[in-house]
């Protein structure tokens, strides 16, 4: 990927975060039976599956970007080793 590329895919990241729906967003049926439930253990299981919906696509994103960052270093170091001469003669090293 070179630089253009991944310059459009974090300005795209950022309009998306921008413009994305307000957190407090969500569906009626969960809402209403969370307040009408007395059960804390099943209010306690819907926030934790709202924490996982919420952690996952950032887990997915920081694994991409790791394996990117990784790729372009591991390239960037084969270049400097294939850029680099040895002159035949130890003084002009």
């Amino acid at each position: 990927m070179t630089a253009q590329v991944l310059r459009h895919i974090a300005q795209a990241i950022v309009v998306a975060a921008a413009l994305g729906v307000p957190l407090m967003a969500q569906c009626a049926m969960c809402k209403s039976s969370v307040e009408t439930t007395d059960n804390s253990a099943f209010v306690f299981a819907l926030r934790d599956g709202i924490y996982l919906m919420l952690v996952t696509p950032y887990l997915i994103a920081a694994a991409i970007a790791v394996g990117v960052y990784l790729r372009w270093r591991k390239r960037t170091r084969q270049g400097r080793a294939a850029a680099t001469v040895k002159l035949p003669h130890p003084r002009l090293n």
